[in-house]
């Protein structure tokens, strides 16, 4: 389904853009009946999906909404040995830790309903109107229940480049990802968030999950058609080297 939402895109970016055609009208729209068939198949419907493709929305404001559980601080360290004594005897889970901006989603009975920034971890700012141009967001879930998903909005390092590649030559770079994530995210227009791309991983059930452990939470919500990091179990004992190889061998780090 992600691959036909890209090459649908792709494709209609080409003709009303670019004044290219890279496939005929027959072909797009067998390519576009079967992604929605897939759509009513699986329950969900991804945030860049041509079926539902959405204008652009300008706020006033952005309303401050208090969050249904609190987002307290997480404590850290960069002493593996401190690590090891947290692990113990059980087993762990190791997944990057992405610099961005944490984003709060509300499901009921399937529909994306409600969007909001961590703030101050007690209330944060309400961002629907940005939510459809973020890259990996389902606007429907197959879980009919109510569901509360937390996740990162994050600038990947090539979107960054490119937008300070493209600024004008008397306008100053921006300084890091991070924060012209966070300010892309809070836009009132929301065409910004069209222009600048934002992705979103979502990292953690709330509510409505059916698994206990991060692992199966995680793929859970990959079920669900939403980006995750890579993730690896790991224990004490194999807690260094896994590091090791971890930051060598596993995942994208563009972000």
């Amino acid at each position: 389904m992600k691959e036909l939402v890209e090459l649908l895109n792709k494709a209609s970016k080409a003709y009303y853009q670019d004044a290219e055609e890279i496939m005929s009208n027959y072909e797009y729209d067998k390519l576009y009946d079967e992604l929605q068939g897939l759509e009513r198949e699986l329950g969900i419907t991804l945030s860049n999906s041509p079926t539902v493709r959405v204008g652009y929305e300008v706020v006033s404001e952005l309303p401050k909404e208090r969050h249904e559980s609190p987002m307290l601080s997480l404590d850290k360290t960069k002493d593996v040995e401190e690590l090891k004594n947290f692990v113990g005897d059980q087993k762990a889970l190791m997944s990057w830790k992405m610099d961005g901006l944490t984003v709060v989603l509300t499901y009921d009975d399937g529909k994306l309903t409600d969007a909001v920034t961590r703030g101050n971890g007690y209330i944060g700012e309400r961002i629907m109107h940005n939510v459809p141009h973020f890259n990996g967001i389902p606007m429907r879930i197959p879980e009919k229940g109510h569901v509360v998903v937390r996740g990162e909005a994050v600038m990947h390092y090539s979107e960054f480049e490119r937008i300070n590649e493209n600024r004008e030559e008397d306008e100053d770079d921006y300084k890091n990802p991070r924060n012209l994530a966070s300010g892309t995210v809070r836009a009132l227009d929301s065409s910004v968030c069209e222009e600048r791309k934002i992705t979103f991983y979502a990292f953690q059930f709330v509510t409505g999950y059916k698994d206990n452990s991060f692992g199966g939470q995680l793929d859970e919500l990959k079920s669900y058609g939403f980006n995750t990091v890579e993730w690896m179990y790991t224990d004490a004992d194999s807690l260094e080297n896994d590091i090791v190889y971890f930051k060598s061998n596993i995942g994208n780090v563009d972000f």
